[in-house]
């Protein structure tokens, strides 16, 4: 427990440190939602410096598509049960997901392995996913954390080996975003308490939760390889990595779908903004980048109570289906921005 003098100083820090504590408002879920039911199956990656990585897959028996699913900050793999099973069952599509380094079911959980060990990793696995289905198409979907992961990756040199790519409410939240003492109290944190760690318990009750789904939230909570307590460290690890995903003057060579919601309280609205803007102002934008955005959307849009609309959009959009409320990324800047 922390004294509370210090409570003013790192208040951001709570903010990035995702409450996954239960909401006590009640809900109504949305029974449109396919109960699709099946399991996926444990396996594991090799990591280029020989480190295995702890994966899963959900099969299908004859696929038309390879998924590839990159989990958010303190998240894991079996983040994706849900978006996975639609996809296996509307696409015939045999998804694959990854613990992250320093995540989930691998050593060393909640210590941060490094910005260029994230990306190093999902290249490496993109690549062994091209070779053992060479002739499906590969599309790699990142939530979050693992949407700024994918975008360094597929963006700098040498790229990522895939057909598509997903943004899912990508974590562009760098410094240059936030405020002075922001910056400073991460900094003076990293240097003196590098180990302290916060569980950002308590932001639901202020409007900071990344879904209004309730037994996501009590999964969630109850789930032992869902880190709970943030170090420091791993903060400052991340701000990093999503101030380099924010500062890339150009998008993605593949086919790329970015999703983004405007209730989204973990990646806020400013920074997203100040993304889209400058990407639109320095970059040569491809035409084959779809945006859509969610009035009603969370962070965690594919774990809220209404995700069947997005579940829906990335199934159509992995199989090219036409959808009528796709948007440029000039487009976007203009609803991001005026809104926020």
């Amino acid at each position: 427990m922390f004294i509370s003098s210090y409570r003013l100083t790192i208040v951001f820090i709570l903010e990035l440190a995702v409450s996954f504590t239960a909401s006590s408002q009640a809900f109504t879920a949305d029974k449109t939602i396919p109960a699709h039911q099946l399991t996926s199956s444990l396996t594991h990656f090799n990591a280029l410096d020989g480190s295995r990585l702890a994966a899963r897959v959900w099969n299908y028996a004859k696929p038309q598509y390879i998924v590839l699913g990159v989990h958010g900050f303190n998240d894991y793999s079996k983040s994706f049960e849900r978006l996975a099973q639609n996809l296996v069952a509307e696409t015939q599509a045999t998804v694959y997901a990854y613990d992250q380094r320093g995540f989930g079911a691998n050593t060393q959980p909640g210590v941060w392995p490094g910005s260029d060990a994230l990306i190093d990793d999902l290249r490496h696995i993109a690549a062994q996913l091209r070779e053992r289905h060479p002739d499906l198409p590969l599309t790699v979907i990142g939530e979050s954390m693992g949407g700024a992961v994918l975008l360094i990756a597929a963006s700098e040199t040498p790229g990522i080996k895939a057909d598509q790519l997903i943004l899912k409410a990508p974590a562009v939240w760098g410094a240059q975003s936030m405020p002075f003492y922001q910056r400073l109290s991460l900094y003076t944190m990293n240097l003196i308490a590098p180990e302290m760690s916060f569980t950002g318990r308590g932001l639901s009750s202020l409007g900071i939760r990344p879904t209004d789904d309730p037994e996501v939230s009590r999964d969630l909570s109850r789930d032992p390889l869902v880190i709970k307590a943030t170090r420091v460290s791993s903060l400052a690890g991340l701000t990093e990595l999503m101030g380099r995903a924010q500062t890339l003057t150009t998008l993605p060579p593949q086919r790329t779908l970015l999703l983004y919601g405007l209730r989204d309280k973990i990646i806020p609205q400013q920074p997203v903004c100040d993304w889209l803007t400058n990407l639109n102002s320095v970059a040569s934008i491809p035409l084959r980048t779809d945006v859509v955005i969610y009035k009603e959307g969370w962070h965690m849009l594919t774990r809220q109570l209404s995700a069947r609309e997005t579940l829906e959009d990335i199934a159509r959009w992995i199989q090219n289906i036409p959808k009528t409320h796709l948007l440029n990324p000039f487009q976007a800047q203009e609803v991001v921005c005026k809104v926020k």
